[in-house]
C-alpha cells in the first residue's frame, strides 16, 4: 500500500470518527425537556390601585371642666376607652354641696312659711266674706301669701342651679372614645377655661391615605373602596378629596368607617384598594414568570421549541399575574417544567 493511499484511509478514518462525535453532541444537545402548558387567552381585567393609609379620628373633643376647683381623682389615663357618660375626674364639691344645702334649707323654710300663711288666707278668707275683717287686711295677707309662694319658685330654680354645679364637679365623657391626652394632674385648680383631656371620638373614623395626581383625577366623592386592616375586610367610600397636592405632588383622600370594632382605632394602619382602569391581559401563575436582567419574560412553546418572549407585568392578585406580551391566542406558555431550559431547547408537553 502507497504513502498515499494510507493518507487517505487515515482522512476517512478521521472524518468518520469527527462525525461520530458531532452525532454525539446533537444527541446531548437534543435532551427533550417535559413540560406543562398553558394557552393563552386574553381577558378584560379590571385594574386595582393599591396603596397604604391609616385610620383617624373625625372628631377631637377637648374637656373642660363647667366649674371651677381642684381635682380630687383623675379616674383615666391615656389610651383608656371611655363610653359616653364615663366618669373621667372629680372636683372637690364641698363649696357646692354646701351652696346645695343652704338653698335647700332655705326653699324647706319657705314652703313651711307658706303652708302657714296658706292656712291663715283660708281662715281670713271665711272672715273676710262675714265681713269680719276689712278688705285691705285680706287683700295684705293675700298678697304676703304670693311673694312667699314666688320665693318658693325662686329658689326652686336656685336649687336645681346648686345641683347642677354639684353634678358638675363630676367630669364625664361626652361620647365614646379614646382618651388621647391627659393635661392636669390630682391637686391642680381648674377653671372653665383650662383643657384638662382631650377624647378621641371612636365613630365614625376615617381611613386616610394619597394618590399620585392621575389617580386622583379619576376619584369622586362616593367612589367605592376596600380597606384591609389586619384581618378585617371593610368596605366603605370616599368621603374626602383634597383640592391641593402636598409638596411630594400626592393628593390626600379620605373614606368614612361607620363601622364600630374594637379593631379599629385611630393612628392604625392598613391598606385601601380600588378599581381604575379595565385592560386585557393575559393571566398566568405567578411562578410563569421569570426575570432576567431585570426583564419579565415567559417560555413559550412554539413548533416544539422553546422560544423566551418578554412580558410586561400589569397586575398582580392572589398568586396570578396579568401580563402584556406579544402572544396570540392559543399560544403555549410554559407553566411548569422550565428548570434548565433555555432558548431553542426541544420541548413536548406533559
Amino acid at each position: 500500500m502507497t504513502s498515499q493511499s494510507v493518507a487517505i484511509l487515515l482522512a476517512l478514518f478521521l472524518i468518520l470518527i469527527s462525525c461520530k462525535e458531532k452525532s454525539a453532541q446533537k444527541q446531548v444537545q437534543e435532551k427533550v425537556f417535559k413540560v406543562k402548558t398553558q394557552r393563552v387567552s386574553y381577558q378584560t381585567v379590571t385594574l386595582n390601585y393599591r396603596t397604604g393609609g391609616f385610620l383617624e379620628a373625625v372628631y377631637e373633643l377637648s374637656i373642660r371642666p363647667e366649674v371651677s376647683g381642684r381635682i380630687i381623682r383623675i379616674l383615666v389615663k391615656e389610651g383608656d376607652t371611655v363610653k359616653k357618660g364615663d366618669l373621667l375626674a372629680e372636683i372637690e364639691d364641698s363649696s357646692y354641696r354646701k351652696a346645695y344645702e343652704e338653698i335647700l334649707w332655705e326653699l324647706k323654710q319657705a314652703q313651711r312659711e307658706y303652708e302657714n300663711q296658706k292656712a291663715i288666707l283660708e281662715r281670713r278668707k271665711e272672715f273676710y266674706k262675714k265681713e269680719l275683717i276689712s278688705k285691705e287686711e285680706f287683700e295684705e295677707i293675700q298678697t304676703h301669701a304670693e311673694v312667699l309662694k314666688a320665693r318658693i319658685e325662686s329658689l326652686k330654680v336656685k336649687l336645681e342651679n346648686r345641683k347642677l354645679d354639684l353634678e358638675k364637679t363630676k367630669i364625664k365623657s361626652p361620647v365614646e372614645g379614646i382618651i388621647a391626652e391627659r393635661m392636669v394632674n390630682v391637686g391642680d385648680y381648674v377653671t372653665p377655661q383650662r383643657e384638662i383631656l382631650k377624647v378621641l371620638k371612636t365613630s365614625p373614623l376615617r381611613f386616610v391615605f394619597k394618590v399620585p395626581q392621575e389617580i386622583a383625577l379619576s376619584l369622586k366623592l362616593g367612589t367605592p373602596v376596600k380597606i384591609k386592616i389586619g384581618n378585617q375586610e371593610l368596605t366603605s367610600r370616599i368621603s374626602y378629596i383634597s383640592p391641593y397636592a402636598d409638596k411630594n405632588r400626592l393628593f390626600t383622600v379620605k373614606a368614612l368607617i361607620s363601622k364600630k370594632s374594637p379593631f379599629l382605632k385611630a393612628g392604625v394602619y392598613g391598606e385601601v384598594s380600588f378599581p381604575v382602569r379595565e385592560i386585557k391581559a393575559i393571566s398566568l401563575p405567578e411562578e410563569a414568570v421569570l426575570l432576567s436582567q431585570r426583564q419579565s419574560f415567559v417560555w413559550v412553546v412554539k413548533n416544539s421549541r422553546v422560544v423566551k418572549v418578554p412580558v410586561e407585568v400589569l397586575y398582580h392578585e392572589e398568586g396570578r399575574l396579568y401580563v402584556k406580551a406579544p402572544l396570540k391566542e392559543g399560544d403555549k406558555v410554559i407553566v411548569e417544567g422550565f428548570l434548565f431550559l433555555y432558548e431553542g431547547a426541544k420541548a413536548v408537553e406533559q
